[in-house]
C-alpha cells in the first residue's frame, strides 16, 4: 500500500523567476518552468550549430554542409536535444531552490505556445527531518572470544567438508544425507502458489537433506520426518509454519508434504591425522584448534563492526519521524522485486508462476521497501546536515564493491555506468550514505555484553 501524505487545503505557491512550485504534499511538488520564445530560439540555434560541426551529409565534408540542409535532415534529433537541454535547465532551477531539496522527477509534460515552452512535471523532494541534537549512541555487542564448543563445532564442520558419502540400503538415521522429492499443499492449495516469495518451501523434484539436522535451512517437518524411512518409500509429512512469517496465507498453517526417498548416503568423516592437518598448514590438533579459534574471533570482530553501524543508525532513526517521498518507496520496491524474481527463477520458478503470484510479491516487497526508503532518506539528511562529500576514494570503494557483487570486471563496470547515468547516480548516492553510516558509527560508544552462563 502506498504511504498517504497530507494534502494542503490551500496550495502554497513559490515564485522563483519563471518557475512556479505548488505543494501537493510534504514530499511532492507540482512544478511549472517557462522558457520564452527567445530562450527556446537561442537553444535551437546553439544545438543546430553543434550538429553542423559533426553532421554527415552526402557530398559535403564534416562541418561544411549548409545549415539549412543539416537542420532539415536532423530536425527530430535537434528537437529532442533541445527538449533534453531545457529539461536539464529546469531541474537545475529546482536544485537551486532553497525551500526544498529535490529527490526525483516523477513525471514531465511539455506545452508549446507562441514559440515558447512550458515544462510541467511532478517532483518528489526530501522531507524536513529534525535530526537528533547529538549523534552519540550506546551499542552493546557480544564478546568476540571463541568458546571451546565453537571451536569443536568448527572442527567438525571442516571434517564434514572432507567427508565421504557412501550409499547404503537401510533405514535412514540422523546425519544421513538423503536425496528425495516432495510437494506440499495447505488445505489442498499448492504451497508455491500461496508463498512464491519463499522458494525454500516450493516443490522439489530432487534435493538433498541432512536427516534430523535441527539447524538445517530446509523444511523441518521433512528433515525430521524422513528419519526411519527407506529408499523408494513414500510418506506424507506435516510441517508447521511459524506464526511470525510475513505471509498470512501460510503463517501458523500446517502443510502436508508428500515425500519420496530416492537415495540414502552415510557420511564417513576423515580421521584427525597428519594428512588432515597438512590441509590446514598445521602439524597437530592443538595447532589446528588455535588457528580455528583465531578465525572465529576475527569473524566475530568483523560481524560486530557491521552490527555496531546498524544499531547506531537504528537508534538515531527511532528519534525521528518524517514522511517518505513516494518515488523513494517505489525505487526500493522495484529493487526488491527484481531480487525476488531473480531468486525465484534461479530456484526453478517460471515467468508464468511469478506473474500468477505478482500481487503477493508486490505486497511483500512493499513492507521491506518502506524500511529501506526510510533509512536511505535519513542517512541522506545526515550527510547533507554535516556537509559530507563523496571523494574519489569513496567512489573507488563503492565501484569495487559493486564489481564484486555483480561479478563484473571493474573496467567493464565503468563502461556500463557510462551508458546508464541512473545507475551511476545510485552508486554515488550509495557512497554518500556509506559516509553517513561511518560518521554515525564513529560516535558510537561500544560495550561488551556479559558472557552467557553455561547451559546446564
Amino acid at each position: 500500500m502506498r504511504r498517504a501524505f497530507a494534502i494542503f487545503p490551500v496550495p502554497k505557491i513559490f515564485i522563483i523567476m519563471n518557475t512556479n512550485i505548488e505543494n501537493i504534499s510534504d514530499t511532492r511538488k507540482k512544478v511549472s518552468v517557462k522558457f520564452d520564445a527567445s530562450e527556446v530560439a537561442q537553444e535551437n540555434e546553439k544545438t543546430a550549430n553543434e550538429f553542423v560541426k559533426n553532421a554527415q551529409i552526402p557530398g559535403f565534408r564534416p562541418g561544411k554542409a549548409p545549415k539549412d540542409r543539416v537542420v532539415k535532415q536532423y530536425h527530430q534529433a535537434i528537437a529532442d536535444h533541445v527538449e533534453r537541454s531545457l529539461t536539464n535547465k529546469a531541474i537545475e532551477a529546482l536544485n537551486g531552490v532553497k525551500e526544498f531539496d529535490l529527490y526525483a522527477v516523477v513525471d514531465i509534460k511539455k506545452k508549446e505556445s507562441d514559440g515558447g515552452v512550458e515544462l510541467e512535471f511532478t517532483a518528489d523532494v526530501y522531507p524536513e527531518v529534525k535530526l537528533p541534537e547529538s549523534y552519540a549512541t550506546k551499542v552493546e555487542l557480544d564478546p568476540v572470544s571463541a568458546s571451546d564448543d565453537e571451536v569443536e563445532k568448527t572442527l567438525e564442520y571442516y571434517r564434514s567438508q572432507r567427508a565421504k558419502y557412501e550409499e547404503v540400503d537401510r533405514e535412514i538415521k540422523k546425519g544421513d544425507f538423503v536425496r528425495l522429492s516432495y510437494k506440499g499443499t495447505i488445505d489442498g492449495v499448492p504451497v508455491p502458489e500461496l508463498a512464491p516469495e519463499f522458494p525454500a518451501f516450493a516443490d522439489q523434484k530432487s534435493t538433498w537433506e541432512e536427516a534430523g539436522n535441527a539447524d538445517a535451512p530446509g523444511i523441518q517437518g521433512i528433515v525430521q520426518g524422513i528419519v526411519g524411512m527407506r529408499k523408494g518409500e513414500k510418506k506424507n509429512l506435516k510441517h508447521d509454519f511459524p506464526k511470525e512469517l510475513p505471509n498470512e496465507k501460510i503463517a501458523g498453517k500446517t502443510a502436508d508434504y508428500e515425500a519420496e526417498i530416492i537415495e540414502v548416503r552415510e557420511k564417513i568423516l576423515p580421521e584427525l591425522d597428519g594428512e588432515f592437518f597438512k590441509a590446514f598448514e598445521v602439524d597437530s590438533l592443538d595447532a589446528l584448534k588455535a588457528k580455528i579459534r583465531t578465525g572465529i574471533e576475527n569473524e566475530k570482530k568483523s560481524n560486530n563492526e557491521v552490527l555496531k553501524r546498524q544499531f547506531a543508525v537504528e537508534q538515531l532513526m527511532e528519534k525521528c519521524e518524517f514522511p517518505l517521498p513516494e518515488s523513494a518507496v517505489e525505487d526500493e520496491r522495484h529493487t526488491i522485486l527484481e531480487d525476488m524474481m531473480m531468486r525465484l527463477m534461479s530456484s526453478g520458478a517460471s515467468r508464468e508462476d511469478i506473474e500468477k503470484n505478482k500481487d503477493s510479491l508486490f505486497e511483500s516487497a512493499g513492507k521491506e521497501a518502506q524500511g529501506r526508503a526510510r533509512m536511505r532518506v535519513f542517512l541522506n539528511r545526515v550527510a547533507v546536515a554535516n556537509k559530507l562529500k563523496v571523494e574519489n576514494e569513496d567512489m573507488s570503494r563503492i565501484l569495487w564493491q559493486e564489481a564484486m557483487r555483480t561479478r563484473t570486471k571493474p573496467e567493464e563496470l565503468v563502461k556500463q555506468l557510462k551508458k546508464d547515468p541512473a545507475r551511476a547516480n545510485r552508486l554515488r548516492s550509495d557512497a554518500l550514505l556509506q559516509k553517513a553510516i561511518n560518521f554515525i558509527a564513529e560516535k558510537a560508544e561500544v560495550s561488551e555484553k556479559a558472557p552467557e552462563a553455561p547451559k546446564k
